[in-house]
């Protein structure tokens, strides 16, 4: 439990943003319905209590606002309208941000080791979305909220809780780094990059093939009721590193086993031992597991560069589209199940992103027909480590941990940047404890064989 000191609501300066409302395009509605975005953002705070209470929560606050000057969607609110009507992103002036300031007694250099730590210990540290409302017919839906969290001996954190509908991962980092700055300089700076200011002219994103019409059709059959909230299970959540040099071992022996694939990333090879590891440790943990049960993995590519014509990188929104792949389980818990998996996400890259009719061939295809892949047996991926968020600085020096918590919900892997080497990569996990020890032993002890 945390001890709740603070709470108010933020708003971007009055005056400064005029009343606005986003449409949404079809990458929106295929989030409309999708789980919250909790994650957690821990750092050292070399101040007392006093500080955090007179200078570091009003710092906090100001900075807040002028960041919402500028990314002023995360103060407002998804609108429903009667009659099912299509829902918008609406902003006016006096919208806020529910921004709560509390304690917590919990251990918080236990809480960023990458050990195995119990779920249940970082879901007081996100806040809730504030609860929806009916305004003369309309459905009024908050989309962002924060809390702020002091812990003993000179340590903070920041939760956020968001609605993808929103935006995705690169617009929400994107909000937070300008926060972040504008509190650390006490001020905006004197120059704003264009490339970090959000980009909102919607009418760039072209739709040839309808497909708002269709998502929109698929989506409005699913009632829009409230937030559930996200409630804490007995999982264990832990983080297993890659090193630069680990990567590129298994690069090395993807190229050897399959020479015909022209290119091995590092996301390819990060997601196929991870799945590969997750699969095995479902066996190993005592799972029923069938010869010929089918196994997904399930990703989202940004595709801003490669729409037609492309949209900037700072476009406001969601740009994903998704790839999801398939393979038996006996296919990844062989002991060439490493060698399977990258085969399959290469496949499933190059035909997303390198066909010749773009990016968006096939997507119509998500509609009342589709069938849905067993939610069971799939793994997705959350972040990404091109966002480098252990360079987001507050004015408290280099993040010291970033967590989602939504991954115990959603059974995503989450992916960073390595903290201390650029070139590693930290991969998230939430599982029950006896299958968490087998990926642990499968994960740790693969790599030595790969070596």
């Amino acid at each position: 439990m945390v001890n709740v000191l603070e709470e108010c609501r933020v708003s971007p300066p009055p005056g400064v943003v005029d009343e606005k409302c986003l449409s949404l395009t079809f990458f929106d509605f295929l989030w409309l319905h999708s789980h919250l975005v909790q994650t957690l953002f821990f750092y050292k705070f070399p101040h007392y209590k006093t500080h955090f209470i007179e200078t570091a929560i009003p710092s906090l606050k100001r900075s807040l606002s002028l960041a919402l000057k500028h990314f002023y969607p995360f103060a407002g609110n998804l609108l429903f309208p009667p009659n099912v009507g299509q829902p918008e992103i609406q902003y006016v002036d006096g919208d806020s941000v529910s921004l709560t300031f509390a304690e917590s007694n919990s251990d918080f250099d236990y809480l960023i080791k990458n050990h195995q730590r119990k779920i249940v210990h970082f879901h007081p540290l996100v806040p809730q979305l504030p609860p929806v409302s009916v305004q003369q017919g309309t459905l009024v839906a908050p989309v962002f909220s924060v809390q702020v969290t002091l812990f003993p001996y000179s340590r903070i954190s920041y939760g956020f809780t968001t609605n993808h509908v929103v935006g995705d991962g690169n617009t929400f980092i994107r909000s937070i780094r300008l926060w972040a700055t504008i509190n650390k300089l006490q001020r905006e700076p004197m120059m704003l990059e264009g490339a970090i200011l959000p980009f909102y002219y919607r009418t760039m994103v072209k739709d040839p093939n309808k497909l708002g019409s269709i998502f929109w059709q698929l989506t409005r059959k699913i009632k829009f009721e409230g937030y559930r909230p996200l409630l804490p299970t007995s999982n264990i959540l832990a983080t297993f590193l890659l090193s630069q040099a680990d990567l590129e071992r298994l690069k090395k022996r993807v190229m050897v086993q399959c020479p015909i694939l022209l290119h091995v990333s590092s996301f390819t090879v990060i997601c196929a031992y991870t799945w590969a590891c997750i699969v095995k440790a479902r066996a190993w943990s005592g799972e029923e597991v069938s010869e010929n049960e089918l196994e997904h993995f399930g990703f989202v590519a940004d595709c801003r560069a490669r729409l037609d014509p492309p949209s900037p990188e700072n476009y406001f929104g969601n740009c994903l589209v998704p790839c999801l792949l398939t393979a038996k389980s006996i296919q990844l818990i062989d002991e060439d199940g490493f060698i399977i998996a990258p085969k399959l996400i290469g496949e499933a890259i190059r035909e997303k992103l390198g066909s010749k009719e773009g990016v968006l061939k096939g997507l119509e295809k998500l509609s009342s027909n589709f069938e849905p892949p067993n939610l069971e047996r799939l793994v997705g991926v959350a972040g990404s480590p091109r966002f480098a968020v252990y360079y987001i600085d507050f004015g408290l020096g280099k993040l010291q941990k970033r967590e989602f918590i939504e991954i115990d919900e959603t059974r995503c892997i989450s992916l960073h940047q390595g903290k201390d080497n650029k070139g590693d990569i930290e991969v998230g996990l939430s599982f029950p404890k006896i299958k968490m020890d087998a990926f642990a032993s499968i994960f740790t002890n693969s790599l030595v064989v790969y070596d």
